[in-house]
């Protein structure tokens, strides 16, 4: 396994945003929570994110032309860069494929995992040394200032990230740097999220006293734009983001999966991080300290009303995007 995180203040790669994320100006840090998300804890709650992310991924790659039958017939090296790889997902689904392809030893396919979160990467060196995973390494990165050559990459996938970048027009022109001319990119992102009408009734009356109802999404875009500027869940803008980066023969594609969970703990611990996030935009520093606590009892009490203690299902749709960097 190999490692990499740049250090020091003239470090390569690393934005001023990157390297002092404690300076950012805490009401302009609203818009995109940077700090927030390299947080350790919140790195761990992430990780449960798995669980829904997973079923997301097999069209991404399928849109990235990274599939199966493609590594069963490789005959030279590719490189992949998984940015904002987070836990993982896309990485070990890669690795998955690499092994059922039997092409372990070949040394066909060299992926780069990397992610700005530092807990999210020792998550994902730990599953690069328990899983046994091939020609893998780590890099600790910002999307908008990136520690790679240009034209370094085959192929790059960002699976479920893209929305929550603070600055996408950077990220996707850096992206298309590091991307070798005929490379292919693929991304997914946010349409609709089941969680919003699946808690919107929970918390109706969760109030301070005096107060309104605390605020909650009560649509999905209310929910999915909380992070990142741009309608992500649109097709049209998102394949518009790819043509302004230098990127050509755009295409995007919605899909929907309908997620089951089995009990509402399970429910609440695998979408924690969105309780967190629409706490952390909407929620006073009051109704965080005297609400928060209660907000997933609240939350699992009325989904168990509603369903009763039986499985229950919710939609989650995804944008899948793809395009080419033009040859030189």
């Amino acid at each position: 396994m190999e490692s990499y995180s740049a250090a020091g203040p003239n470090a390569p790669g690393q934005s001023k945003l990157f390297l002092n994320p404690a300076g950012i100006n805490p009401p302009a840090d609203r818009a995109n929570h940077t700090s927030l998300w390299r947080r350790t804890d919140v790195g761990n709650i992430y990780r449960n994110t798995e669980y829904i992310t997973a079923p997301v991924t097999p069209p991404l790659l399928e849109h990235c032309g990274l599939t199966g039958k493609k590594i069963a017939s490789l005959q030279k090296p590719v490189e992949v860069l998984d940015m904002c790889c987070g836990a993982g997902v896309v990485s070990a689904h890669i690795q998955a494929m690499i092994k059922e392809q039997g092409r372990e030893k070949d040394g066909v396919v060299r992926l780069t995992c990397s992610d700005s979160s530092e807990a999210q990467l020792q998550y994902v060196r730990e599953r690069i040394k328990v899983d046994g995973w091939v020609d893998a390494k780590t890099v600790h990165a910002d999307i908008a200032c990136l520690p790679f050559p240009s034209n370094s990459f085959d192929y790059i996938v960002v699976g479920m990230a893209l929305m929550v970048v603070a600055d996408p027009y950077t990220g996707l022109s850096e992206l298309q740097r590091v991307l070798k001319p005929g490379g292919r990119i693929a991304t997914s992102t946010w349409a609709y999220e089941g969680w919003v009408p699946a808690t919107r009734e929970a918390v109706a009356d969760l109030r301070l006293p005096g107060q309104k109802p605390v605020p909650w999404p009560q649509e999905s875009h209310q929910l999915t734009r909380i992070w990142s500027p741009g309608a992500w869940e649109d097709e049209y803008f998102t394949c518009a983001m790819f043509n302004a980066a230098g990127f050509v023969d755009a295409a995007a594609k919605t899909v929907t999966k309908n997620i089951t969970f089995e009990t509402p703990e399970q429910f609440c611990a695998v979408l924690q991080g969105l309780e967190l996030g629409v706490t952390e935009r909407y929620w006073s520093r009051e109704q965080k300290e005297k609400l928060r606590p209660k907000l997933t009892a609240t939350i699992i009490e009325y989904l168990n009303k509603k369903y009763g203690g039986k499985p229950f299902e919710t939609e989650r749709t995804a944008v899948f995007a793809s395009a080419t960097k033009p040859l030189e």
